[in-house]
């Protein structure tokens, strides 16, 4: 039917349903808009051995808040414990020490810069990607248009577009009413990237308090090379408590 029709025969001169054109051009402006909040994050990290056992499960969690009108990131549990007593105060003395600094101006930009998912290829989207309307959802009572892309495969085949970055099949939920990407499934489908073939990703938004697109919940399993090694891995990050920053308002410590 025509919800599977491919939206344009030429990656070149594609033209993109508007709904979605108009969600890829703000895509990025969503983790921006993150940074006028306070939050906490969760981050929840397993490692498994060659034939897939657990071999690590940890987790941490963080209170962004705003330190002298800038984002910090404040380590406040481990596994869902307090600190031990010796991380606690190297965590109050760093908090301590960056207060002082951005009073004294020295840390004009802040030491915390918010990274809330791995880049995805989203703004390559219209020029790299064939993409097909893949029907209708609903997410949270709201009525979502959902996408498919696949990248396009030049002279270079495969190859080439892992070489660029581009190996991604995605999967894309729009939310109708505002244009905004609210949720994407993506996986790795060629070599040739730091992200091995088949890992999968998740990424979720959602408007807090009628106001703004926010990330609640980001989750990457797969291999990943790291210092010369295939490292099999599965992080889940989330997001809650957002509160928003008001520019007149300091949060410093004692």
């Amino acid at each position: 039917g025509c919800l599977g029709l491919l939206l344009s025969a030429s990656a070149e001169n594609q033209t993109l349903d508007l709904s979605l054109s108009q969600a890829i051009a703000s895509y990025d402006t969503t983790a921006e808009e993150a940074q006028r909040y306070a939050y906490t994050e969760r981050k929840q990290d397993r490692t498994y051995d060659s034939n897939g056992k657990l071999k690590q499960d940890s987790s941490d969690t963080f209170e962004i808040i705003f330190l002298e009108g800038a984002p910090y990131q404040k380590h406040t549990l481990h596994n869902d414990q307090p600190l031990p007593e010796k991380e606690q105060k190297a965590e109050d003395k760093k908090l301590a020490d960056v207060t002082k600094s951005r009073r004294e101006k020295k840390d004009k930009a802040g030491l915390f810069s918010g990274q809330f998912y791995l880049k995805l290829p989203v703004d390559q989207i219209p020029t790299r990607f064939d993409v097909t309307a893949a029907g209708a959802d609903e997410i949270d009572g709201r009525k979502m248009l959902v996408y498919k892309a696949l990248p396009r495969a030049g002279a270079g085949g495969m190859k080439e577009i892992g070489r660029d970055g581009l190996a991604w099949e995605m999967k894309l939920w729009v939310d109708e009413q505002d244009k905004i990407v609210s949720k994407i499934e993506a996986k790795v489908i060629a070599d040739g990237m730091r992200y091995e073939n088949g890992l999968m990703v998740e990424f979720n938004w959602k408007k807090v308090n009628n106001e703004a697109w926010l990330p609640v919940r980001h989750w990457v399993k797969g291999k990943v090379r790291y210092m010369m090694m295939n490292i099999a891995v599965e992080t889940e990050q989330t997001y809650s408590d957002y509160k928003k920053f008001h520019a007149d308002t300091k949060i410093v410590s004692e």
